[in-house]
């Protein structure tokens, strides 16, 4: 789920220009502290912002893969407008040494995305994160959020094992959505090719009941996720009455570290093939290898719609339940010049095995 973060002006401190590379290794040397080492697991206040970046840097070095929370002013910022909700795990010095973040669209958004997942190396191995994410569910279940998004690591199967056992489902499968230049820990990613993700939702209360309407190719595979997560998704098929705008209603946004664009379609119009023909061409000339595309699954028009802009070379990426309001969302993926090799993705179920080979056998050949 892409953010389009607050423009706001760029924040006055980044601790990367603060910090020596010397406290990140220090800290990585550091022996593991003890198994019972107590930890109070609490959200976090914006006045605490500083503490954060710490501990990312102190974790993580400059190589974390989000900007922001590097930036004490920003993750303020977004704690006080009620698009971030934090997480963290406190030991009994008063030091921050875990991490998981919510974030939404907007503050009353009923679904939010977990991420900016941070553990101190020194508590590796502890099932911080598991007990971050069941408290953030527990939280988002009690202030009725229908449920929480997140994007799984393929170069491993453990991030989602963890959700697995949280009562988190697949939901679908993004190759090469990760740049080549993130690195694993004791994971060997050194192969130059982009990494791929897997997309899980966890419900954390039931939406309402609506129409969803999926291009004929994909009905089984989705019934079956909508199934398997216990959504009330329920598929129809759009039959010849319904009406299409002349002209389509987009949103771009772009994340150019990552080589990423998203076109989110408000509204599928009768121009939606070739306007998205055009983007393509712009898209793969500004450098973004990686195009995705997001359908409205309430509108009928995307049972068409979705199966020409495969004509494109567009090919299954999974759903996001409830990603807008009560409306879900199909999100399709066109990789330009991306190697992306089915063996350095693992999964961890028979759902995420039969979604890499979906989606593997969807790709269309160079």
């Amino acid at each position: 789920m892409a953010i389009d973060w607050p423009r706001a002006p760029a924040p006055a401190g980044d601790v990367r220009d603060q910090l020596a590379a010397e406290e990140h290794r220090a800290r990585v040397a550091e022996p593991p502290v003890a198994a019972d080492a107590p930890v109070e697991v609490r959200f976090m206040r914006p006045d605490e912002a500083p503490a954060l970046s710490r501990c990312v840097f102190r974790s993580y070095g400059a190589t974390y893969d989000a900007e922001w929370v590097y930036q004490p002013d920003r993750v303020a910022e977004l704690l006080e407008l009620g698009l971030l909700r934090s997480c963290v795990g406190v030991a009994a010095d008063g030091e921050i040494v875990g991490h998981l973040g919510l974030t939404r669209d907007w503050p009353e958004a009923t679904v939010g995305e977990a991420g900016q997942a941070v553990v101190d190396p020194r508590y590796r191995g502890h099932h911080l994160f598991t007990t971050l994410k069941r408290f953030l569910a527990d939280w988002a279940r009690g202030v009725g959020l229908r449920g929480i998004y997140s994007e799984a690591t393929a170069a491993h199967p453990y991030t989602q094992e963890a959700n697995l056992a949280l009562g988190a489902h697949e939901t679908g499968l993004l190759l090469g959505y990760i740049p080549a230049t993130v690195e694993y820990r004791d994971i060997d990613t050194a192969r130059g090719r982009r990494q791929s993700v897997t997309l899980f939702y966890l419900k954390t209360n039931d939406g309402v009941h609506r129409p969803v309407f999926v291009p004929a190719r994909h009905r089984e595979l989705v019934d079956r996720i909508f199934e398997i997560g216990g959504l009330r998704g329920q598929l129809e098929q759009a039959g010849d009455g319904y009406e299409t705008p002349d002209y389509s209603r987009l949103d771009v946004h772009v994340r150019p570290d990552h080589g990423q664009a998203i076109v989110t379609v408000q509204e599928p119009g009768a121009d939606l093939t070739r306007t998205m023909e055009l983007r393509l061409r712009e898209l793969h000339d500004d450098g973004f290898a990686c195009v995705y595309a997001d359908l409205p699954l309430a509108r009928p028009a995307t049972e068409r719609l979705g199966a020409e802009l495969e004509e494109l070379g567009f090919f299954f990426g999974g759903v996001f339940p409830n990603r807008r309001g009560d409306d879900d969302v199909l999100r399709l993926q066109h990789l330009h010049d991306v190697e992306a090799d089915p063996s350095d993705v693992a999964v961890a179920s028979d759902l995420g095995r039969e979604l890499l080979d979906y989606v593997c056998a969807q790709r269309p050949r160079a």
